[in-house]
């Protein structure tokens, strides 16, 4: 304590002694592509960059995806480069140790089960979701079905024309590396728990398929993430769905979201990790998580108009046994209900005519 000479009043800087929990990066993509030389890893800011980090050999599709990327909103990336004879596989685990929330694979047309692969890994990260493309051309039937079924993929459909690398040439590509980039977008101008959905994407002059509102609905239905051009609108997303068949995992943001809690408390509660196990301890840990939770509902990311109705967090002798406690285990559970898209409005119209609303008389 310092040593007061005199009367008045002191004013004293304390240290806040709590353990705020920061929200990881969610906008941080991680691409694979042909470069014709490989495994290597690239950290790109810019279309620019790009150009000048992946040299002369890099696929078409790669080059316009990462155009388009930046175009609509990214502003970061990892670009792992496999040359022509390098699996997959190969590609995706140098990117293992980076830290990327979206994978997308520009090139996935020229490497076999591509998308079972990708979702794999994804699944085994825990941290990441896979940006899936369907093949080109495919045309809207009973056919035209999800590659994988996981809650860690999101599959688009149909290809996107652009304008090509020499300004002049139109080129139709696979849509990943557009719709990573409005994944981008959205998470930094309204958070990781909106749907990736109903805002335009940038530089598309049209689509290789027109799609009508019957084989949206229908491919919808199916985990098929639609592209539409709409009227004065432009080209839009129309659906934000993963390709699970769980009707939990259903949607892309709810996915993300519980990626983001999950690996922002990981990150965020390393603190506590060898200190005394016991109530100060769980205290700590459960007034840390529900800040963290509490802040995100205030944002809108969770249902509820109260906040016992949006989450709860336990952290005691009700959430761990005895042995978890000897064997230096905390358990924290962490209830939350997400925001779901609302992809479906009901308009009920009542005409009530005049001899209706005029009561009869004897």
């Amino acid at each position: 304590m310092p040593e007061y000479l005199a009367p008045g009043v002191y004013i004293e800087e304390l240290p806040f002694e709590g353990h705020p929990i920061e929200g990881v990066s969610t906008s941080t993509a991680g691409f694979i592509g042909l470069l014709g030389r490989g495994p290597v890893v690239l950290a790109i800011t810019s279309f620019a960059d790009f150009e000048r980090s992946a040299g002369p050999n890099r696929s078409v599709d790669l080059a316009l995806a990462m155009r388009g990327f930046f175009e609509n909103g990214g502003q970061r990336c990892y670009l792992s480069g496999v040359g022509p004879t390098d699996p997959l596989e190969a590609g995706l685990e140098a990117l293992a140790s980076e830290n990327v929330s979206i994978v997308c694979c520009p090139d996935e047309r020229n490497f076999p089960n591509a998308a079972g692969i990708m979702a794999a890994y994804c699944e085994k990260h825990k941290d990441r979701m896979c940006i899936l493309q369907s093949p080109q051309p495919v045309v809207p039937d009973s056919s035209h079905q999800v590659p994988v079924h996981s809650s860690n993929a999101a599959y688009y459909y149909p290809w996107l024309t652009v304008t090509g690398l020499d300004g002049v040439t139109a080129v139709t590509i696979p849509p990943g590396g557009h719709i990573a980039g409005m994944y981008a977008r959205t998470d930094s101008t309204m958070g990781v728990w909106k749907a990736p959905a109903g805002v335009p994407i940038i530089g598309v002059k049209s689509l290789s398929t027109n799609i009508n509102t019957t084989e949206s609905d229908v491919l919808t239905s199916r985990g098929i993430n639609v592209v539409r051009s709409f009227p004065n609108q432009g080209v839009l997303v129309w659906s934000a769905r993963t390709t699970s068949e769980d009707p939990e995992w259903r949607y892309v943001n709810v996915r993300r979201l519980l990626i983001f809690i999950e690996q922002s408390l990981r990150q965020g509660l390393q603190w506590a990790v060898l200190e005394p196990n016991g109530p100060a301890l769980w205290e700590n840990i459960r007034a840390a998580s529900e800040n963290f939770v509490s802040a995100l509902w205030r944002s809108g990311a969770l249902m509820g108009h109260k906040p016992e109705e949006a989450y709860f967090v336990r952290c005691d002798q009700t959430t761990m046994s005895q042995t978890d406690i000897e064997m230096g285990r905390v358990v924290v559970i962490l209830g939350i209900a997400p925001i779901r898209p609302q992809e479906f409005i009901n308009v009920r119209i009542t005409c009530q005519t005049q001899a209706s609303s005029v009561s009869s008389r004897p």
